[in-house]
C-alpha cells in the first residue's frame, strides 16, 4: 500500500483527482488531499468530508508577483503538514512538483495543457506525464520529459467526470430555471497567469453580457469566477440576466441549459461531452483539446465578441432544434473514450510500485 498525496488546485482538479483518489482507495492505497483557500473552490471542501485533507495557504490573484509570494509561503506550508508519502499527484502544481523534487519522490503530473506557464516547472522533475493522445508526446518531450513516461489516453480529462453524472432538475428550481429555458454564459479566467494580455477584461465582458441579454429572447444565466466579478456583473445588468453568486459544485446548471457560451477550456469541454451546443469565446489561442471539439463540430469558436453578437439568435435555433442529435454524439464519443482517472493510477502504480 502506498501513500499518495494529490494536489487540488482548480474545481477541475477536484472532479478529476476525487476520482482518481476514489480509484486508488479501491486498490488500497492511502491518499491525502491538499487544497488551497480560493473562492472557485472553498465550497468544494464538504465533499471531502471522510476524507484526509488539508486547506493549505491562498490563491494569489491576478497580481503575478502575488502569486509567487503566495506560491512560496504555500511551499514551506506544505512541508510542514505533509509527513512521508510515496508519490504526487498534480495538474501543474509548482508546489508539488518541487516538493517531491526536493525530497526525491516521483511526482505525476495530470495535465491536457503543455502550454500552461506551470507545466514549464512541473513537467521536467515529473516521474510520469498523463496527457490525452491528442495533445501526443513532442510537447512534454520539449519540457524534458521521456517519450517513454509520457502516458497517452484516448479521452478527454471530463470523461472522467462526466460518464458518472447523474442529471437532477431539482437544482434548477431553487434558481428559479426550467430545464432548456437558458443560455448559461461562463467567463474567461482573467486573473490567470497564461491569459494576461488578452483582449478581455471585466468590464468588456460586463458589457459582452448586457447586450447579448438585448439580443436573444432566451434568458441569461452567467456563472462569474469571482466575487468583484459577480458584484460588478449584477450591477450593470440588474434584472435582465440571473448573475449566479456563489460558485456551483455540480454539473446541473450547464446539463439542463440551451447552450453554453463558454470563456473556459474545462466547461466548454465539459458541454461537448453533455451534448450540450457550445461557442467558445476563449481568449487567445484556444487549447488543443478545444480545438479538436471545433473540428469535430461540437463547438463553435468565435473569439470575437460582434461574431457571437451577430449570430446568436441563429445558433440558438439550431442548439433548440438538434438537442437530441448532439445528445448522441456526444454519446457515442464518451463510450469510446478511456477513462483518464484509470491511466492516471495507472501511472502512480507504476512509480511506486517499481
Amino acid at each position: 500500500m502506498a501513500k499518495i498525496w494529490l494536489e487540488i488546485l482548480t474545481p477541475k482538479q477536484f472532479w478529476y483527482f476525487r476520482k482518481v483518489g476514489q480509484l486508488l482507495k479501491k486498490r488500497g492505497h492511502k491518499i491525502v488531499y491538499t487544497l488551497r483557500r480560493y473562492e472557485q473552490l472553498d465550497p468544494f471542501t464538504g465533499e471531502l468530508q471522510g476524507d484526509e485533507f488539508y486547506v493549505v495557504g491562498e490563491f494569489g490573484g491576478a497580481d503575478i508577483r502575488e502569486k509567487l509570494k503566495k506560491s512560496v509561503e504555500r511551499t514551506a506550508l506544505l512541508l510542514q503538514i505533509l509527513d512521508e508519502f510515496d508519490c504526487a499527484v498534480s495538474s501543474g502544481s509548482p508546489e508539488a512538483a518541487r516538493i517531491a523534487y526536493g525530497l526525491s519522490v516521483p511526482h505525476v503530473l495530470a495535465s491536457d495543457t503543455p502550454e500552461s506557464p506551470v507545466n514549464r516547472l512541473a513537467a521536467p522533475v515529473s516521474a510520469k506525464v498523463a496527457t490525452p493522445w491528442i495533445i501526443g508526446k513532442r510537447p512534454w518531450t520539449r519540457y524534458g520529459v521521456r517519450d517513454s513516461d509520457v502516458v497517452l489516453y484516448r479521452g478527454l480529462d471530463p470523461v472522467a467526470w462526466v460518464k458518472d453524472y447523474t442529471p437532477d432538475k431539482s437544482f434548477l428550481k431553487k434558481l428559479g430555471l426550467e430545464e432548456k429555458s437558458y443560455v448559461l454564459v461562463r467567463s474567461p479566467e482573467y486573473k490567470a497567469s497564461y491569459l494576461r494580455g488578452t483582449p478581455w477584461s471585466l468590464e468588456d465582458y460586463a458589457k459582452f453580457v448586457e447586450t447579448l441579454t438585448e439580443k436573444t429572447g432566451h434568458r441569461t444565466v452567467v456563472l462569474p469566477r469571482y466575487v468583484d466579478e459577480a458584484q460588478a456583473l449584477k450591477t450593470k445588468l440588474k434584472d435582465r440576466a440571473l448573475v449566479v453568486e456563489n460558485p456551483v459544485t455540480n454539473h446541473h446548471l450547464l446539463y439542463f441549459s440551451t447552450l453554453l457560451i463558454g470563456g473556459g477550456g474545462t466547461m466548454t469541454q465539459e458541454a461537448a461531452l453533455f451534448g450540450i451546443p457550445a461557442v467558445s469565446i476563449y481568449p487567445g489561442k484556444p487549447p488543443l483539446v478545444i480545438r479538436y471539439l471545433i473540428n469535430q463540430k461540437l463547438v463553435k469558436m468565435l473569439k470575437e465578441p460582434e461574431q457571437v453578437l451577430d449570430k446568436i439568435n441563429k445558433i440558438i435555433e439550431d442548439a433548440s432544434k438538434n438537442q437530441e442529435r448532439y445528445r448522441e454524439r456526444a454519446a457515442k464519443m464518451v463510450e469510446k473514450m478511456e477513462d483518464p482517472a484509470e491511466k492516471v493510477v495507472a501511472a502512480v502504480e507504476a512509480v511506486t510500485t517499481g
